[in-house]
């Protein structure tokens, strides 16, 4: 009786000790996945990297690490590199890694050097492929820029990611050249134990899993890995693109393509594993035909080869209340198996599925799989006849305290190891919460109630904001219908920083009409003729008109009311065309031929190159402006990025034609890592903006080499900056007399002033180049009203307030921002005419208060998000008092959610030129 006690403790202690060591898997995070991977810092050591050949030993695979200046300085081939020769450098990481990203560098060799590779291709492996893989970029191209000097690092981020545990880089030219190379790779260990999964083709090739590595035939794609378990998920609406060549996130099926109403997908894991649970992350549109599916069965296999006969079923409750993409989780109760089977049956026409996850252990990681079959398949003999009471068993006194001994130890074990397993559970389960693709729902992490937010609409569809006071019950409806400015803030000499005023919009169910089809109105569109310069000191005496001593503010919504209307005629004149011929003349066409083409600069500030456009800039050597010629007047202000100081040039007309009287210095952070690290990518940001030429846009004059980093030095205005220039101004008006200390301002010099900034952004647009700080406060003002689009205003103690952290983000402006920017981080040229938008917006109300003045930050986001969930914006900004109808609808197209469907800034600037054809400044 004692012998068979002690055999069943002894076998519970071989249970315990066979689980002792587990490795436990868990969904990739792409998000953080960027670490070096070892090169630079010599955590890959040298036996991992190896080649296919070296020139001499001295140039051997060691030596190809990043930055590194050991022996010859780089690897280098034993044969030069042609079209049809075949060298290699290789890198193995000793296991399953995640690689997003290849870094490359010549051989510097302290300057020695001359040798670096133009273009690559990238190879890999991983376990269970028998041949080496060629990578394929998300557009398909397989061949990577590399670099054009021995020094400079070239990135590349790799979209798709790479699953691999070996990675080949190989030198690509068309023509005999010899090379070197040092490389650095960028990735993560891939932590999801999945080793390939097999799954049916998707239905559409939209909808396909576009960075799948393994075969397809006959419709079904097996050994590889994809878009299932790379850490990225779609929209909930499944048609919204991704960006960056992501595609949307999603694989769906049509259920009319299935023979049975089930879609089977199986996955091979590395080694045999404990499962606890699988997450699916599924589409539920259900107003679409899609929902989650109906039921899914789960079948195990050990051996790789067969499955077992009882499967784990499981049933979803149907959800057509809430159309949000979510996690289906299915517990799995500790299920073994190295192969994994779903089911998934359709509940609608279509099933969309975006990641699959699970919760597993390997507890047989130093154990043979014989020795794990051959312990799971032996059965623990109990004798019946033996009684378990252990108050019943006796033995010698030195046995039964040994016994007693053994039992503690054991009772210990387990509860320690209960705990552990509790602690590692309630972490799991935490930082799924907190990690999971369900978070996208709210991307920024907090709550914002849109109940709360519409809790002002009256039934009428109005929103009301009072200032102070009620509205006066005899109020006229014109008055309401179109004051937007009250008469105080057109008479206070001071501007409030706070922007006192606030009002909004609330969109209703029309969208703005089409940009090319509006129509100006003769009655709305009469541009006041008068010179600003016509109101003199004699108006000083004259009081302004009264006005009640009780004011509030007044909204409508979108609807448009009627008046007489023509047609707007939007040629442009020869007369104009020469002048547009005129000004761009000397500018740059700089579009590089294919094979060297060099990748666009990393800007550290607001005007940088459009994403998913070519790189089209000629980048040229700055002026050296000795630092004598500059006269420090002003400090604008700091922030973390570097300042921007005031200075007079002194002497500089000699050294620069034109040279304005005043520049702005725009001052790096200095820190020792902006020191070492980045001065390459600061001389080429200066180096891409001093290309820039355009009378409208504030011209990047040269470098000031000072101690400890260099200062770019911009043209500057007598007038400051836009915002500031309108605050101290007033409206022109018939029924307003201004302050003989404010600059009187009509309609037509507005939108004049506009005119030019879209000028300036219609050059940017055609050098592929956005602008992330486009507002009134980043244009300055000179003489005749001429304005130039700058990038000093992040600088700036007066516009601090300006700007908000999104997400753990940079500060941004994102009262100024398309929704595509404050969610997504995404700039295009198309962002910028966003911005444009509400730059001109604020050009129009003098700049009195600040877009969306009534919302706070979070309120801000959420009115982004209403966007991004396929919807309008849910409040827009209201028209200006002196906007013209047509001006305004031209803003409203600007606001548009697709990003395709905005007009372009060749468009905005022939329709606004149109309007100020008569316009003369000063006339």
């Amino acid at each position: 009786m004692k012998t068979d006690y002690l055999s069943i403790i002894a076998r519970f202690c071989t249970l315990l000790i066979l689980f002792g060591p587990v490795t436990h898997v868990h969904s990739l995070d792409i998000q953080s996945c960027n670490q070096s991977l070892g090169m630079e810092s010599g955590d890959i050591p040298d036996s991992a990297i190896t080649a296919s050949s070296s020139y001499v030993t001295n140039v051997g695979p060691r030596n190809g690490r990043l930055r590194k200046e050991t022996a010859g300085g780089a690897w280098c081939p034993k044969s030069q590199i042609e079209k049809g020769v075949r060298e290699w450098l290789q890198v193995d990481l000793q296991s399953a890694h995640v690689v997003t990203g290849v870094q490359t560098q010549g051989r510097y060799d302290h300057g020695r050097g001359q040798e670096y590779v133009e273009d690559y291709t990238v190879e890999y492996r991983r376990p269970g492929f028998t041949r080496w893989r060629r990578y394929k970029r998300w557009d398909n191209k397989e061949v990577l820029a590399g670099n054009s000097d021995t020094s400079t690092v070239v990135s590349h981020n790799l979209i798709p990611p790479i699953f691999a545990s070996q990675i080949r880089i190989l030198p690509h030219s068309e023509h005999r050249r010899t090379v070197c190379l040092r490389i650095e790779l960028k990735g993560c260990r891939d932590t999801s134990g999945v080793m390939s999964y097999t799954i049916p083709d998707a239905s559409l090739p939209e909808f396909s899993d576009i960075s799948y590595d393994g075969k397809k035939q006959d419709n079904l794609l097996t050994d590889g890995l994809g878009c299932l378990i790379d850490g990225e998920v779609g929209a909930d609406n499944y048609r919204l693109d991704m960006g960056n060549g992501k595609g949307t996130g999603w694989v769906a099926w049509l259920r009319d393509t299935f023979q049975e109403n089930f879609v089977e997908l199986i996955f091979e894991f590395e080694a045999i594993m404990v499962f606890e649970a699988v997450h699916i992350y599924t589409n539920n549109y259900f107003s679409r035909d899609v929902q989650v599916f109906s039921k899914a069965e789960i079948w195990f296999s050990i051996d790789g080869e067969t499955y077992e006969d009882e499967f784990l079923p499981y049933s979803y409750i149907p959800d057509v209340v809430l159309e949000n993409a979510r996690n289906v989780s299915i517990g799995l109760h500790g299920r073994h198996g190295r192969l994994l089977k779903l089911h998934l049956y359709f509940a609608a026409r279509w099933i969309i599925i975006g990641e699959v996850t699970f919760d597993a252990t390997n507890p047989y990681e130093n154990t043979t799989e014989e020795a794990v079959s051959e312990f799971s398949n032996r059965e623990i003999p109990v004798n019946p006849e033996v009684d378990l009471n252990l108050q019943t068993i006796t033995a010698p006194g030195d046995g039964q305290e040994y016994l007693e001994v053994l039992i503690g130890v054991l009772t210990a074990i387990i509860l320690l190891l209960l705990l552990v397993f509790f602690i590692i559970l309630f972490l799991n389960r935490r930082q799924k919460l907190q990690s999971s693709p369900t978070v996208l729902k709210n991307p920024f992490g907090f709550a914002i109630n849109m109940k709360g937010l519409l809790l002002n609409l009256t039934p009428g569809g109005m929103l009301t904001a009072e200032t102070a006071n009620h509205v006066s019950p005899d109020m006229p409806e014109d008055v309401s219908m179109h004051e937007s400015l009250t008469m105080e803030q057109f008479n206070s000499p001071l501007v409030s920083p706070q922007y006192k005023s606030t009002y909004a919009i609330v969109a209703n169910s029309e969208t703005p009409k089409d940009f090319k089809n509006i129509e100006v109105s003769e009655e709305n569109v009469r541009l006041d003729a008068r010179p600003e310069s016509a109101v003199g000191p004699s108006s000083c005496s004259s009081s302004p008109t009264n006005s009640p001593a009780r004011h509030s503010q007044h909204y409508r919504t979108l609807q448009s009311y009627s008046s007489p209307t023509r047609k707007l005629n939007i040629a442009v004149t020869p007369n104009h065309q020469r002048d547009v011929d005129q000004v761009h003349s000397k500018r740059w066409h700089t579009a590089p031929k294919e094979k060297h083409k060099i990748p666009a600069p990393v800007v550290s500030w607001n005007i940088a190159p459009s994403m998913n456009k070519p790189y089209k800039c000629k980048e040229i050597e700055p002026t050296n402006i000795p630092r004598q010629c500059l006269r420090t007047t002003e400090k604008l202000g700091s922030r973390t990025i570097g300042e921007a100081i005031i200075c007079e040039a002194v002497g500089l007309d000699e050294i620069i034609s034109g040279a304005p009287r005043l520049v702005v210095a725009r001052v790096p952070l200095c820190t020792s890592d902006i020191r070492t690290n980045n001065a390459v990518d600061q001389m080429r940001e200066v180096q891409f903006l001093s290309c820039l030429s355009d009378p409208n846009v504030a011209r990047v004059l040269g470098v000031c080499t000072v101690e400890p980093v260099p200062w770019t030095i911009i043209e500057y205005t007598e007038l400051g900056d836009l915002a500031h220039y309108l605050q101290y101004s007033v409206p022109l008006t018939g029924t307003l007399r201004p302050n003989c200390n404010l600059k009187a301002l009509s309609q037509s010099c507005l939108l004049y002033m506009g005119t030019q900034i879209a000028s300036g952004m219609r050059f940017l647009e055609s050098k592929n180049l956005v602008h992330k700080d486009l507002a009134a406060r980043n244009c300055l003002v000179g003489r005749s009203y001429t304005v130039k689009v700058t990038d000093i205003a992040m600088c700036s103690d007066l516009y601090k307030k300006d700007y908000s952290d999104i997400g753990g983000r940079p500060p941004a402006p994102i009262r100024w921002l398309p929704w595509e920017s404050i969610l997504l981080d995404r700039y295009t040229c198309s962002s910028s005419i966003w911005s444009f938008a509400v730059t001109l917006w604020e050009v129009m109300s003098l700049a009195r208060e600040k877009p969306f003045q009534h919302l706070s930050n979070d309120q801000v986001i959420q009115n982004a998000e209403h966007m991004y969930y396929g919807a309008e914006l849910q409040v827009f900004l209201p028209k200006p008092m002196m906007c013209p109808e047509e001006v305004y609808r031209m803003m409203c197209s600007c606001w548009r959610r697709d990003e395709t469907s905005r007009p372009t800034f060749k468009d905005i600037y022939m329709f606004l030129k149109n309007i100020i054809a008569d316009y003369r400044p000063g006339a």
